[in-house]
């Protein structure tokens, strides 16, 4: 059989069109995806900031898939996991929560993002469950990330405050000397900033177990 003139040119024209054609679908897909996990962080925050959570835990997962299917940075992966982790711990969804917390902080790691962020919310999201001795680890290495962004300096009101619940969980452990040690860390932080007071907020985990849909 012989090509006709002109046929594979035609071929490679029509081939080069539905190539086009798939690439730009695929653009318009994303960007839709992109909009949409937009749109549902928004509503995810505002339902949490209200106290709904149940609500921001649904809103952030669709947050969070429309985010991967658009392609979104590592950056706003790890914001997207860090948020949807908090909000299932605040439901006592908790093995879920670890797993977006650790997700996260993998993130943050790989981008030079802030770690210590997903850090202490692991480290909290154990202390509130009273298991202080797997709350450890987590404050061990949430602090040396602290320090390394120097929180003592820039934040020592909040340090302190998670010093005096590390200082807690190693009691709970049943580590005295490396509590008071903590402790009197704390105490020295203090001393050198009176009248400084934490402004920031901890998120309530466990706070509504009954609150769980599924």
């Amino acid at each position: 059989m012989v090509d006709k003139p002109g046929g594979g040119m035609k071929l490679i024209s029509y081939l080069i069109a539905v190539l086009l054609m798939a690439l730009l679908v695929t653009s318009c897909a994303s960007d839709i995806s992109a909009r949409n996990a937009k749109h549902h962080a928004s509503a995810a925050d505002a339902a949490s900031k209200t106290g709904d959570w149940t609500t921001a835990r649904k809103q952030w997962a669709q947050a969070l898939v429309n985010a991967q299917l658009a392609g979104a940075p590592a950056q706003q992966l790890a914001v997207f996991n860090y948020e949807y982790g908090r909000v299932l711990g605040v439901l006592c969804f908790w093995d879920e929560s670890e797993k977006y917390l650790l997700k996260a902080y993998q993130l943050d790691h790989e981008t030079g993002g802030p770690e210590f962020m997903s850090l202490l919310e692991l480290s909290r999201l154990k202390y509130d469950q009273k298991q202080y001795d797997k709350s450890v680890p987590y404050y061990e290495r949430a602090i040396e990330a602290l320090d390394k962004v120097n929180a003592p300096t820039e934040a020592p009101a909040e340090f302190c405050v998670v010093l005096d619940e590390y200082a807690k969980a190693l009691l709970g452990s049943g580590k005295k000397e490396e509590s008071s040690s903590v402790h009197t860390r704390a105490n020295e932080i203090r001393s050198k900033n009176p009248g400084r007071q934490s402004i920031t907020d901890r998120t309530p985990y466990g706070a509504q177990c009954a609150s769980k849909r599924f």
